[in-house]
Parts: structure tokens; sequence; C-alpha cells
């Protein structure tokens, strides 16, 4: 995170310097997108713009991209790239805030197909395809999905069968719900997809697991290829810029080389490799390319939220009710100044992950994309509804952008992972954590850890429970921290028990069944956990001080907000009593008071250029009434 410091006698204005912050080291680039999408030629799509049309100006909007060297920025220097991963995701972001369609159909073409040749293939596919994957002149898709698996993704029917004889692989689609389902960059415009099936040595011989292949579904013509069937998905709710297709195979051969054969291979012998010897260890390798999107997801869902929290702001500002505007309401910065601070804490907690991706050498960085991209999606979701309602008559004229951010964003909340599994994911991987500190220990190890636990446990639990209930103890970013770190761990204790008391009565699989919604719950308070500490590292990393009041400010309100929506459980389990969420009722208040002078320099910060905000509508007046039609 960048420090900022500025000359007291020569300061800029507040939202620059709080601009500043939310760019970081990426400002630059940013401020380059953001020059990108503020050309006329951008413009957001009329809301009625047919998707044929639609389809047609999102390709040509990549070719933009591609002129503006921004497509380049991921992939390796050797083939003409820069190896800019987060620079690219930044400027995407960006992107976002102009045409969702737009970042969407990038993401797939440059994101899923491109880095799944490069983080699966080797150097000979790095070669032959990278420079014209970059260029925009191979375009492709990723094609895991399918109509009867969902989110089991491990579970995929499509069946790739080696032939020795010709050294090439035969995909096939063995029953209608082994179907690809909503590929993006299939209906249209696609000539290659990364294709994920089961490969088996023989036709009934045993899989060796999910393995990536490309397979050509069209040449430069337009002709789909023969044994490819493509269906058209048809209009959406949303995204329609996007050609989202079905497809399916009937004995498609393709050459070896069109296995992505970076962690499994089948030597010259017929033999198949692999240095990784379990299925599912190899299978989690292979779909490293699903946590860069949730990434990219939890960003872009995030610009939409921006998008709409700007537009709000500045709408009841500039509304006046009964002598005062309608932001200086107590009920309506209820209703929007604590999505404002979610809105930061996701920004803060999104600026970790992509650092993290950049490193590559985080084990944890998983379970954290998978929490944010959960907690970003649905949130920004309700933000727009909630700025919506708050405008109004206004808000619902489709050239507010409102509806259109709403029907785009709703499929956030499934893609790169349904947002209930991904919960159900995070918790998992947090149990077999906890799980493994104790396999790993000794008796006496696992008896001094289990009494440190539950010691800690206690501790917490005193801390918590003090009776204060003043406002600096409220405020104490130690205070928050600790009750935010004291719920999640106590949710994964209750948790594990609970699941291992379940296990043994009654097996694993009813043990987990059993506990989905423990497992749910806990997924939140691990990504709140997550988001407040990434908002005190923030604000105290400043030191300029109004930007760090303000911040600080706004981080408060984060905390206190987030401790009022889980009163109940704090409550329930002996960890607040009443007076004390009580007391953070008042306080909230007080701190939505102290933000309001601040809040449109907090949104302008998010730094959204005016010409996406809305789409131009000519006004149609009406100087005569419509004549009745003749009767017959």
């Amino acid at each position: 995170m960048t420090v900022i410091q500025l000359p007291d006698d020569n300061k800029k204005p507040l939202a620059e310097r709080l601009k500043a912050v939310l760019d970081g080291d990426m400002a630059d680039a940013r401020d380059a997108a953001r020059r990108f999408i503020s050309r006329p030629s951008m413009a957001p799509v009329r809301p009625d713009l047919p998707k044929e049309e639609y389809r047609a100006k999102t390709l040509e909007w990549i070719g933009d991209m591609v002129k503006e060297g921004f497509t380049c920025l991921p992939y390796p220097a050797k083939q003409g790239g820069t190896g800019e991963g987060k620079k690219y995701i930044n400027i995407v972001e960006i992107i976002a805030h102009q045409d969702m369609s737009l970042a969407v159909k990038q993401g797939v073409q440059f994101g899923l197909f491109g880095l799944s040749v490069t983080n699966l293939g080797t150097q000979k596919h790095h070669d032959k395809y990278l420079p014209d994957i970059m260029a925009g002149k191979l375009l492709g898709g990723f094609a895991m999905t399918e109509v009867g698996g969902g989110s089991d993704v491990q579970g995929v029917t499509t069946e790739a069968v080696y032939d020795h004889a010709t050294r090439s692989f035969v995909i096939n689609t063995p029953t209608d719900s082994a179907k690809k389902a909503y590929i993006g960059n299939a209906a249209l415009h696609g000539e290659m997809m990364v294709v994920f099936a089961q490969l088996k040595m023989t036709k009934d011989g045993e899989s060796q697991g999910v393995h990536a292949f490309l397979v050509p579904i069209r040449d430069k013509a337009g002709t789909v290829a023969p044994g490819v069937t493509v269906e058209d998905c048809g209009h959406k709710v949303g995204l329609n810029g996007v050609d989202n297709g079905y497809l399916s195979f009937k004995d498609v051969k393709v050459p070896y080389d069109a296995l992505l054969d970076r962690f499994a291979n089948i030597d010259m012998d017929g033999k198949y490799q692999s240095d990784i010897e379990k299925k599912s260890k190899r299978f989690f390798r292979m779909i490293s390319t699903l946590v860069t999107g949730r990434v990219f997801v939890s960003m872009v869902s995030l610009s939409g939220a921006k998008n709409a929290l700007v537009s709000a702001i500045d709408f009841a500002d500039s509304r006046k009710v009964f002598g005062d505007t309608l932001l200086d309401k107590q009920a309506t910065q209820s209703r929007l100044f604590p999505h404002l601070a979610n809105a930061y804490a996701l920004h803060f907690a999104t600026r970790h992950l992509a650092d993290e991706l950049e490193k590559g050498t985080n084990p944890d960085l998983e379970t954290m994309a998978a929490s944010i991209k959960a907690k970003s999606s649905d949130a920004s979701v309700e933000v727009v509804d909630e700025a919506r309602k708050l405008t109004g008559g206004k808000g619902y004229m489709s050239n507010e952008r409102y509806g259109a951010l709403r029907n785009d964003m709703d499929v956030f909340r499934t893609f790169e992972g349904d947002n209930t599994v991904l919960r159900l994911l995070v918790a998992k991987n947090q149990m077999s954590r906890l799980a493994k500190k104790f396999s790993d220990a000794s008796g006496v190890q696992k008896i001094a850890k289990s009494i440190a636990l539950q010691l800690k446990g206690k501790m917490a639990l005193f801390n918590a429970s003090s009776s204060k209930t003043n406002d600096a103890h409220l405020l104490s970013s130690h205070f928050q921290q600790n009750i935010f770190a004291a719920r999640e761990r106590a949710m994964m204790y209750a948790l594990s028990e609970r699941y291992m008391e379940i296990s043994k009565a009654e097996g694993s699989a009813v043990a987990a069944n059993k506990c989905q919604d423990d497992m749910l719950a806990y997924s939140d308070a691990y990504a709140e956990r997550l988001m407040l500490e990434r908002f005190v590292k923030a604000w105290k990393e400043q030191q300029d001080p109004e930007t760090k009041k303000v911040l600080k400010l706004l981080c408060d309100l984060y905390a206190v907000h987030t401790m009022r929506q889980n009163a109940l459980w704090y409550v329930e389990n002996g960890f607040m009593k009443t007076d004390k969420t009580k007391a953070l009722v008042d306080l909230e208040h007080k701190l939505s008071g102290k933000i309001r002078p601040y809040a449109k320099d907090l949104a302008a910060a998010f730094g959204v250029p005016e010409s996406v905000l809305s789409t131009p509508e000519p006004e149609t007046k009406i100087t005569s009434a419509p004549k009745p039609p003749k009767a017959a």
C-alpha cells in the first residue's frame, strides 16, 4: 500500500489524496484506463441495443484494447507480453466502470483462455498461440461448465480418449447433460476452446482425471468445425455483449499437442505420466486459473458498486428535501454510508489479493479469493439495488444505468464459482487447515494445543464481553480486530467440534450436510476479519493527517456496522451484552454524521469518469395526443 505524504502548504484536494491511496502504485495504469473509457467511442451502450449490435460493439472494443497495448500485459515477455498481471487486472477493473460485457468478454479471451494456455501449457503452446491470443487474432474461450455438473467441475463427463496409433485424442460429449454450457465467446466469435474433459487411455479405461485440451470449434470464416455443435444461449438477463453458447462434441479428433501438458503427459510408448500422483491434487493445480478469475470478479463487481455509490451520493447531495439535502437525512446516511464503508473495505482486501496473486506464494490465496469474491459480488448487487431505490423515479430510468448494472452483475454471484459453493469451500479449507495443525503434532503437543486453544477462546471471550460501552473502547482498532478475530475463531472451533461429533455418529457425508449453514456463516466471518485487517492497515499507513482521519472514520463505520449486523451472534455466544450492542446503534449514527461532510470526496476518490455514469437519452416531447385507431 502506498503511503501518501504531502506538504502541508501544498495539499491537493481531499478527493485527489484519497484517490491516490486507492490507486496506490497502479495510479498511472488506472488513469490510462480512465482516459481510455472516457473516449466518445467508449460511451455506454443504449439499454435497448439489440444483442447482435451489442456483441459487435463489444468485439470492436476488444480491438481497441489490443491497440492500446492492454492485452499483452499478463503474458510472458518471450512471446511479446510484458508480464504485468497486476497492471492488467487494475486496468480491467477500471474498464468495468464503462461496460461489464467488455470486462467479461476480454476476461474470457485474455484471462481464462489466454492464461490457461500460459499456465497449463508448455513452451510449444506458448510459442504457437500466445502472440495471436494477445493480439486478438485467435479468439477463444474456457469450456469447463456442463449442463448437468454446475459447480462440480471435477466431475465433468466430457471424454477425451487417447489413440496411441495416431497419437491423438478423440473428444466426445457422451450425454446431453455433458454439454458445455454458458461458454463465453462460443456462440459467435471463438475459434478455439480450452475444453476440460476426463482423459482416458482407452475407451473403456479408467479416467486419469480432468485435463485441458485445445479444441478448434470454427475456422476464420466462422464455419463450425466437423463434429462440433454450437448453440447460441440467446438473450440473457444481462451481459448481452458476450456471445455465450452451448458446445457438444462428436468424435472430434485433435492432435497430441492439443493436450495442455504442463502437469501431465503421455510418453512415446503410450504411458501416462505425471509428477502429481493424486488425481484430485493434480486437478486443483490445473484449475489455478480460477483463482485469478475470482480475484477478477471481486474487483469488477466492486467497480459496479462504485458506479452506483457515486451516482447515488451525488443525487442525494443535490436533492433538497424540506430545507435540507437528502444526504443530510439520517435514514439516507444509514442506507448509503455503510455500503460506502464496505466498498472501501473490499477495495483494500482486493488490493491485497492482487498483491498476493502477483507473488504467487501464499498458500491461503485460494481461500481468501473465494471468500472475498462471494462477499464482493453479493454486496455489489445490494449496493446497486439500494441506490436505485434511493434515487426514486430517476433511478428507474434506463439511462441511469442502475438496471443495467444490476442485471450485468447478477451473474457474478454464480460464475467463477457459485457463492454458496465458494463459502463452503472456504470453511472446508479452514477446517482442513485446523485439522492439519493437530495431525502434525504429537500426543503431548495435541493436548497442549487443545488447552491453548481453550484458553485463547476464554481470554477472547473475557476481553470481548467487557462491559465497556464508551466510544473510545468501541472505536479502538485493537478491540475491533480482536472481536472480529475472536468471532471467526469461535465459529471455527464450534464448527469443527460439531462436525466431528456428527461424523463419529453418522459419517462424514452426513456431517458435511448438517454443518452447511454453519460453514456458510463462518465464511463470512472469515471475510469480514480479512477486510477489517486490510482497512486498518491502510489507514494506519497514511501520514497525511486529514486522509488518515477520514479513512479511520470510514473504517470505524465498517467495523461498527458489521458488529451491529452480527449482534445476535455476539449476544447468544456471550461475547457482548445488550447494552453494548445498543451502544453500537448510537455510535453508528454518530459516525455517519461525521462522515457526511466527506461523503462526496470519498465517492469522488473512486475516480469513476462522469461519462460512464449514464447513457444519453433524448427527450421525447409529446406535442399532441395520438389519434385513436379508426373503428373497423
